[in-house]
């Protein structure tokens, strides 16, 4: 691997084989490599998960440079690159993350080509219907429609009685449609908020530098259903501001730890040459 091209010091030199979560800076609390690692030492594989930090100007060419290095196994997209890495890979990606248009997840083919997958919505529909149960007869209203949250939207919305989703662009309405969900811009949410049943935020506010906002107000939060569940995907912090808020209230929450955990063990499955199956794997992250 060029390490020129990466904004952090890396060494692969070590392992025999090595897999990345790469990402604008997942070398600052990204839980993945902790998980990854993890199994990789219970099955005694000289193999790492390493972040790997890069800047937009520079993706696409680390991208190039890994498919090149057969040492390099898979591993994991983060934020903001997930739907850039599903336009470099093209055809190369599972039907699946082509309908939603951003993969989380790289793995060799067997033709040793790099392809990918997406393990978000998967993930998030499976910890959310555990905690909750069926979406069968409930509305849900998805906030943002970047790479995960077109994973979620998509799954939410094969599974619940409706779905809307809110985003910034109306461009996002074609994705909508696609996926046989509404679209409604950022400034219609209070249109309606006071009917929905399941919240799911997949905006970065609550994160990183906006900790300390949520993507509702305290006013917007007094409109929702005492019975509605929140679900923020975000898992650091494990309560944001959204949450508080939302528990202040009474509501019953969900963060994005144990959806976190699923993706991560999908993802493993599919990048790593294992005997362990995913009950196997959870088991060993969840130490």
């Amino acid at each position: 691997m060029d390490i020129s091209l990466i904004e952090n010091h890396v060494n692969t030199s070590r392992f025999d084989q090595y897999t990345a979560i790469i990402g604008e800076c997942p070398s600052k609390g990204a839980r993945s490599p902790k998980l990854w690692n993890a199994v990789f030492e219970s099955e005694k594989k000289n193999c790492k998960m390493l972040p790997l930090d890069v800047k937009k100007e520079n993706i696409i060419n680390l991208l190039n440079n890994l498919n090149n290095d057969k040492e390099f196994i898979g591993g994991a997209i983060a934020v903001p690159y997930k739907e850039l890495v599903a336009k470099w890979l093209g055809d190369n990606i599972t039907p699946e993350a082509k309908k939603i248009g951003a993969v989380n997840c790289l793995y060799r083919n067997f033709d040793g080509s790099l392809h990918g997958t997406n393990t978000d919505g998967e993930a998030s529909l499976m910890t959310f219907t555990d905690k909750f149960g069926s979406l069968g007869n409930k509305s849900v209203m998805v906030l943002g429609v970047g790479g995960a949250g077109k994973a979620v939207s998509s799954y939410f919305s094969s599974s619940s009685m409706g779905t809307i989703i809110i985003s910034r662009r109306e461009s996002d309405k074609r994705y909508a449609n696609k996926i046989g969900a509404e679209w409604g811009g950022w400034d219609e949410v209070d249109n309606y908020i006071r009917d929905v049943d399941v919240l799911i935020n997949c905006t970065s506010i609550g994160f990183g530098d906006q900790e300390s906002k949520s993507p509702l107000n305290e006013q917007q939060i007094a409109q929702i259903k005492d019975s509605a569940v929140i679900f923020d995907i975000i898992y650091q912090p494990l309560k944001t501001k959204l949450l508080e808020m939302a528990g202040n209230r009474g509501i019953s929450t969900l963060n994005g730890l144990a959806m976190n955990l699923e993706q991560a063990v999908l993802a493993y499955k599919y990048a790593v040459k294992t005997c362990n199956n995913l009950d196997e794997i959870r088991k060993i992250m969840l130490r």
